[in-house]
Parts: structure tokens; sequence; C-alpha cells
């Protein structure tokens, strides 16, 4: 049987009547370490010596203090909670038996017990008590390799990943590693490349690529690689080394050296606005599917130019916006977010005024999916 390493597994038997303790001790005695204690005074006290006990068995009628408070007081002891406790008495009751489970027992078995019986049981629990020490172990060792990779990817993708010139932006994660980013560069020969991408889900399995995105956008700018090669080679990289089912939907926008023309490539991401004076003037759907699905992406087709004057506004955002949903299932829609666009592209509203709005609408400020929005200033 698995037990603590370097010792087998202790019993504390708690019984008034010595014949009991005897008895038992004689059937457990070639597998297991046998605690004896005649009353729950002492039980309690050895229950604390070191190392603990691995199970107790333990008798309900007892003069001074019963089983029933003994249990109640190991289960209220944070070092003692986790012990099993199997009653052996002489209480037969199913009221009793109600009792014990109820305070936390593990099994009941009545008086007068068999020998095998009671052996096969504290195997039983033992091997789960075992068995449970083993899982949160491992439980702890990959919360802690987790907090590692999480940390590694955080670094890796916030590196010189934003230039916030020309930028407002509103980046409320579910969790660190979240499945949105946002990524802005400029060339050398001064044009802007934005990058809104959402891998599916959230967590680790929807950040692995994010370090691969950003290094080729960031690798491609400062070769002055078109945005139309970039997003193509981001496409390719993510098919060639993406697990299947996770996907990348992902918008680009290419803003000229000169600020008067925007190129964009919409690839799964809700609608982007452009707003000049108020007023939306452009709107950019999604024309093609998301990126590391298929390598046979017709890209340029899918590519949309629009010219740009002073004071234009471009908003882009993830779907963890207008997909909020509230009481009754309603989505949030396009439709309010617009309307929150216009005061924010017309009187420099606050982008976090957004959060407060979806709030309002779910009935709650706890989120279910990530939310990302961006405003690009010409």
């Amino acid at each position: 049987m698995s037990s603590v390493v370097g010792r087998r597994p202790i019993i504390l038997v708690v019984d008034d009547t010595p014949e009991n303790i005897d008895v038992l001790k004689g059937a457990l005695i070639q597998e297991y370490t046998v605690r004896p204690a005649p009353n729950g005074q002492i039980a309690l006290k050895a229950a604390l010596v070191p190392p603990y006990p691995d199970l107790v068995l333990l008798d309900i009628m007892m003069p001074g203090m019963d089983g029933y408070e003994v249990c109640r007081r190991l289960k209220a002891n944070k070092e003692t909670s986790d012990i099993p406790v199997i009653f052996v008495t002489a209480r037969s009751e199913e009221a009793d038996e109600i009792e014990g489970l109820k305070l936390g027992a593990v099994d009941y078995i009545t008086k007068p017990f068999s020998i095998p019986i009671v052996q096969a049981r504290i195997k039983t629990h033992l091997e789960l008590r075992f068995m449970s020490r083993a899982l949160k172990k491992n439980n702890q060792d990959l919360m802690y390799e987790r907090e590692l990779i999480e940390n590694i990817i955080i670094k890796m993708r916030g590196a010189d990943a934003l230039d916030e010139r020309f930028l407002r932006h509103l980046i409320a994660p579910v969790e660190q590693t979240a499945g949105d980013m946002l990524l802005s560069v400029f060339t050398p020969q001064g044009r802007q490349l934005v990058l809104l991408g959402d891998f599916t889900g959230h967590g680790l399995p929807a950040a692995i690529g994010g370090p691969l995105v950003t290094y080729i956008l960031h690798e491609q700018a400062a070769r002055e690689v078109p945005g139309l090669a970039i997003i193509s080679m981001i496409n390719a990289q993510l098919f060639k080394r993406l697990p299947t089912g996770i996907f990348f939907a992902a918008l680009l926008l290419e803003i000229s050296a000169t600020r008067q023309k925007v190129t964009l490539w919409n690839a799964a991401i809700p609608e982007a606005f452009l707003f000049r004076r108020g007023q939306v003037v452009g709107r950019f759907p999604s024309l093609m599917p998301p990126l590391g699905v298929t390598i046979s992406l017709n890209i340029a087709d899918a590519e949309t130019v629009h010219g740009l004057e002073p004071g234009d506004r471009l908003y882009v955002y993830s779907d963890g916006i207008t997909e909020a949903k509230g009481s009754h299932q309603e989505m949030f829609g396009g439709e309010k977010l617009e309307t929150f666009l216009k005061s924010a592209a017309i009187e420099e509203a606050p982008l976090e005024g957004l959060l407060n709005q979806l709030a309002l609408h779910t009935g709650s400020d706890i989120q279910s999916d990530d939310i990302t929005l961006v405003e690009i200033r010409v």
C-alpha cells in the first residue's frame, strides 16, 4: 500500500474498553503502526503528535467526551480535519450512523465487528487518502509550473509589444494569460501597424501563440515588410505550429507614413469603425476566417483600403464586448457600442466608461470573456 515515505500508516484507535483496543491492535499491527487512546481527551492529544495519524478508528460511547464530540473537534482543527474517521461502535441505529456521517466520518462499523471487514475498510480509506494526497501534491506542482509558464508568456508578449503613439486602449482580461492581444509598432519609414488578436478561449492554451505573433510583427515591421506579407506569414506560421482546435481571430491595420490611408485585413474580428467628425464613415467587417485554420486563405482579396483625414478615429475591439450577455441572454451588441464610441470620438470620453456600461448590461462586474478596445487617432 502506498504510504508516507519512510514509515507505515498510523492508525489511531480510540476506545474506552481495553479489550477492544487489544483486538484491533492484534489485527492491525502487522501492517500498521497502532496508536491507542482510551478516551476522547487523550485521543485529541494523540492526533496532534507528529507524525499525525493516517486514519482514526473511533468508538462513540465513551465517558466524558463521546466519539461524536471527538470527531467534531478533529474536523474543526485544520491540522486534523482531513484525517479519515471510521466509527466502530455498538450503536446500530440508522440515526446514529447518519449523525456520524454528517459529522464527517467516512465509514461506520457496528460491533460486534468482523476483523476482515475492518481490515478491508481501513485499506480502502487509506488508499483513498494517499491518492488524495498525491493528487493534491500533483495539483500544487501543476499550479507552480503554470505560474512559471504564465510569467514567461507575459514577459515574452509584453516586451516592446505596444507603441502607444496615437493610441488609446482598454484591456480587461479574464485571466493573466488572456486570449486577446494588442500590438502596435512603427516601421523605420513611419508606417504604423496595429494588430488586435483573439485566440480561442483564454488561459495557457489561448496564449501559446502570442509570443510567436509578437515576434513576427516586430521582426517584419523592422524590415519594412508590407502588412499583406506580414499577416500572410502569421497565418502560415500559426497553421504550422498551433495544435488542432486553437485558432487566431485577428485584425491587422496598416496606416501609411503620411497617415492619409489605412489598409485593413479582418479575419473573424468584429466589425471595425472609422469615425469622422462624430459620424461613422467606414465599416470594416470580417472578410475571411480566423488565422491558423488553413494555409489556403486568399488574404489579398480580403484587403480593404480607406482614406484618412486629420481628426479621424479608428476603433477596433474584441467580441468580449458585443457578446456580453444580460440577464435575459440579450447581447450588448454593436448598436450600444457604436453609441459609446461616438461619445469617445467627439468628447474624448474615457474608454474605461465602457466597463461601467457592460456591468450595467450584464448585472455583474465579473466578465466571461476578455475585453479589448483600441482607438487609433489620425
